[in-house]
C-alpha cells in the first residue's frame, strides 16, 4: 500500500482521472474547520478545491436548488442520478429525493430497527444500504424505494458493514467489525473476502485501474 493522505477524511468521490474528498482541518470543542482537496492519478498532484467543486461532485450540478435543506452536507449520503435528480441520505436515515430545480421527488426514512444507514450504493435499478449496527445490507428497489431483499444478521460473513462501492455485478463491502474488504455479487449473492487489513477500514473505491481504501489513518493507493 501507498500512503497518500494523513487526512481525516469525511467523504471521498471519484473523477474521471482521479478523485475529491473533504477532510478534517482542525476542531475546536464543537467547530470544525473543513478542507477539500483534488488527487489526479496522471500527475500524482494533489491540490486544494473550493467547497463550490466539491459539492458540485458531491451532489450534481443542480446542488445548489436543495443544499440549503440537507441537515449536514459533509456526513450524508448523496446519489447524482442520470435524469438529473439526486438522491439524499442523511446518518439518521432522513432520506430525500431531489428533483432538478430541488423540489423533493420523494421523502421518507430508510432504517433498519432503528439502525441508521453505513453505506449506500446502487447497482444496476437497486439501492444498497449497509447497516452496520445491524449487521445487514438491503436492497431496495430505486424507483418505489420498497425494501427487495436483506442479507446479513447474526450469520453474516461481514461485520458491522459500512462503506459500499458497486462495480458492474458487484458491490464491495467496507466490513468495519474486522478491518475487511468483501467483494459480493450482486446476481447469486455469493461473498467472498477480498482484502484484510491491519486497521479499521472506512471507504473503498475503484477508479480506472486504481483501487483507494480510506483508513482510519488515511487514504492509501492498494
Amino acid at each position: 500500500m501507498k500512503l497518500i493522505a494523513k487526512d481525516k477524511v469525511f467523504s471521498l468521490h471519484p473523477l474521471p482521472d482521479g478523485f475529491l474528498y473533504s477532510y478534517l482541518i482542525e476542531q475546536l470543542d464543537e467547530q470544525i474547520k473543513v478542507g477539500y482537496k483534488m488527487v489526479t492519478f496522471s500527475t500524482g498532484k494533489i491540490s486544494n478545491v473550493t467547497k463550490n467543486i466539491y459539492m458540485l461532485t458531491k451532489f450534481g450540478s443542480v446542488y445548489k436548488t436543495f443544499i440549503d435543506k440537507i441537515k449536514n452536507y459533509l456526513t450524508c449520503f448523496a446519489i447524482p442520478l442520470e435524469n438529473g435528480h439526486c438522491f439524499v441520505i442523511e446518518l439518521d436515515g432522513t432520506a430525500t429525493l431531489y428533483g432538478n430545480e430541488g423540489e423533493e421527488v420523494w421523502s421518507g426514512t430508510l432504517l433498519y430497527k432503528k439502525s441508521a444507514p453505513g453505506g449506500v450504493a446502487v447497482n444496476s435499478d437497486s439501492l444498497w444500504i449497509s447497516f452496520s449496527d445491524s449487521n445487514v445490507l438491503i436492497r431496495y428497489d430505486l424507483k418505489t424505494l420498497r425494501q427487495e431483499l436483506r442479507i446479513g444478521g447474526e450469520h453474516s460473513p461481514f461485520l458491522a458493514p459500512a462503506g459500499l462501492f458497486p462495480a458492474g455485478s458487484k458491490i464491495f463491502i467496507c466490513s468495519k467489525g474486522d478491518n475487511c474488504i468483501w467483494k459480493m455479487d450482486c446476481q447469486t449473492y455469493a461473498t467472498e473476502l477480498y482484502y484484510n487489513f491491519d486497521e479499521c477500514v472506512n471507504d473503498y473505491k475503484f477508479i480506472n485501474k486504481y483501487e483507494i481504501v480510506v483508513l482510519d489513518s488515511g487514504i492509501y493507493l492498494l
